[in-house]
């Protein structure tokens, strides 16, 4: 995975720390018996001395070296396990930091290994463009089918629509954001959808969800790991593997999420045409102009330079 390292990260490559010792099972399993072995043997040569040696200045000198040694190892031990239990929160940040030029480099593993695939956003500009192709070579190359849950903005909403593109407008460079711009590019991601699961069934399963809530935060993955990225792709994104303490927090946020919202039935259709899928799938609510502005919009590229 490409992340950003931070210089004092690179700067300790350069030497070996407890952490990085501890961090690995039989690192910490050989300097433990290493150590303890060294203690054993100094106090058995101290309990020898003591025994054959008493009284003499040379041995008893000598033998105060061992007693030292068996001291500061000692306490060397218990000082190391000791702090084996705290955490160094600027490691622990950079373990899930990712630059924003890697973003994409990420979004495209997490799709190359997945078995499914949850996403909650806005628009799903970058899902549309270059996720969802990921997911749908990767189901037909590996012959398993992948079961997505997608929630987007719900396009039916015009007053979020239009919070959404305010804010869009106000917090980037990219000026062309309205409320008919939200909507039409929520409507393609939709169609793009539909038709990955109609053209590549069985192995593209999908269920579709419409949202009111608003957040600046994305959430995607897999049940193995899952990404947390903003909307200004120069914006800091982090990576969480199952077994990180937030994991379970971020799956919760987006279950909560996806019972909140409404559920769209993606229909099966022999023709997968985008007036067809929006016509199945809205009836009327979607006007032939939208309609062909959304169909537009499904073949334009990634939005951002990740």
């Amino acid at each position: 995975m490409l992340r950003k390292i931070p210089c004092f990260i690179l700067e300790s490559k350069r030497t070996v720390s407890l952490s990085g010792i501890f961090s690995s099972r039989s690192q910490r399993r050989s300097f433990l018996v290493a150590s303890t072995l060294v203690i054993a043997v100094c106090g058995a040569i101290i309990l020898l001395i003591a025994y054959y040696r008493k009284d003499e200045p040379l041995w008893e000198a000598f033998n105060n070296f061992f007693i030292s040694i068996v001291a500061s190892g000692a306490f060397a031990i218990i000082s190391t396990l000791y702090l084996s239990y705290f955490t160094d929160p600027r490691l622990a940040r950079a373990e899930t930091l990712i630059l924003p030029q890697d973003i994409d480099e990420n979004l495209r593993r997490l799709a190359g290994g997945a078995h499914d695939y949850r996403i909650y956003v806005r628009t799903g500009r970058h899902f549309r463009a270059k996720t969802l192709p990921a997911l749908v070579k990767h189901a037909r190359e590996s012959r398993q089918p992948i079961r997505l849950d997608v929630i987007l903005l719900d396009f039916r909403d015009i007053e979020v629509c239009q919070r959404y593109a305010e804010f869009r407008k106000s917090a980037s460079h990219d000026h062309q954001w309205s409320r008919e711009y939200v909507q039409h590019e929520v409507l393609a991601t939709i169609i793009a959808l539909v038709k990955a699961v109609n053209l590549n069934r069985p192995f593209i399963q999908a269920e579709l969800h419409l949202s009111s809530r608003l957040s600046t935060f994305r959430i995607e993955g897999t049940a193995d790991e899952i990404m947390v990225t903003r909307e200004d792709p120069k914006d800091y994104a982090y990576c969480y593997p199952r077994k990180h303490k937030d994991f379970s927090g971020l799956l919760t946020e987006f279950n909560w999420v996806k019972s909140e919202a409404e559920e769209i039935t993606v229909p099966a259709l022999i023709d997968p045409d985008a007036c067809a899928i929006l016509t199945a799938m809205f009836g009327d609510l979607v006007s032939p102009e939208s309609q062909a502005a959304a169909a537009k919009a499904t073949s334009s590229p990634a939005p951002y330079a990740r």
